[in-house]
Parts: C-alpha cells; sequence; structure tokens
C-alpha cells in the first residue's frame, strides 16, 4: 500500500548518525566496529565490514552520552554499501526487540 507522494510512512522518526554526535562508539557483539547510519526507537540502520545476514540474531553496543546500552534485535535487510580495493562494507537495517528511548540515551550524560 502506498500513499501520496512524499507521504512519510515510517512509524519511527529517524536520527542520521552524523547528527548524533552523543554517539562515541558502537560495536556489534562480540566487540565487533560498526557505525551508525540511523537510529530510530524501533531499529537502527548500521554499517560494518562484518557480512551481516538477513534474519540473524544481532545485538549492538551504543556508547556516549554519558551511558553504555545494549539492544538486541534481527537483520531485517541487508547489503553491500562498498566495494573497496582491500573491503568490503555492509549495510544492515536492524530491528530492535523492545522499543528504545533516543532521547534518554542523548540526554542521559548532560
Amino acid at each position: 500500500m502506498s500513499g501520496p507522494a512524499g507521504t512519510e510512512r515510517r512509524r519511527d522518526a529517524r536520527h542520521v548518525g552524523a547528527a548524533l554526535d552523543w554517539v562515541r562508539d558502537l560495536r556489534l557483539r562480540p566487540g565487533l566496529p560498526a557505525s551508525l547510519v540511523n537510529l530510530s526507537a524501533g531499529g537502527a540502520l548500521i554499517e560494518t565490514s562484518t557480512r551481516l545476514r538477513p534474519g540473524a540474531r544481532v545485538s549492538i553496543r551504543v556508547t556516549g552520552g554519558g551511558g553504555r546500552w545494549s539492544v538486541s534485535g534481527r537483520i531485517a535487510r541487508a547489503w553491500v554499501a562498498a566495494i573497496d580495493l582491500d573491503a568490503v562494507r555492509y549495510r544492515g537495517a536492524l530491528v530492535f526487540d523492545e522499543r528504545v528511548d533516543v532521547a534518554m540515551w542523548r540526554d542521559s550524560g548532560r
């Protein structure tokens, strides 16, 4: 089902990773580096050099804003984002098991 052109159909507002300057570190368990493309209360879009498989269970650890949080979920979609001479970068859409309070994460260190 589609709505009028330009209609936002997402359930939650997305916070673009570059605007989330309070996020200092993002890791895929068991400690693999990843970067945050965007974040919402229901999920995140992440980028990593680790291959992501749709349906896989994952956990991320977010450090910033004066705290550290772990969130579990599943990979809903995954694709190759970039191929360099020596590396492949993957992007994956992570759907959280439970909704998170992004504002609380941000404001906890203030």
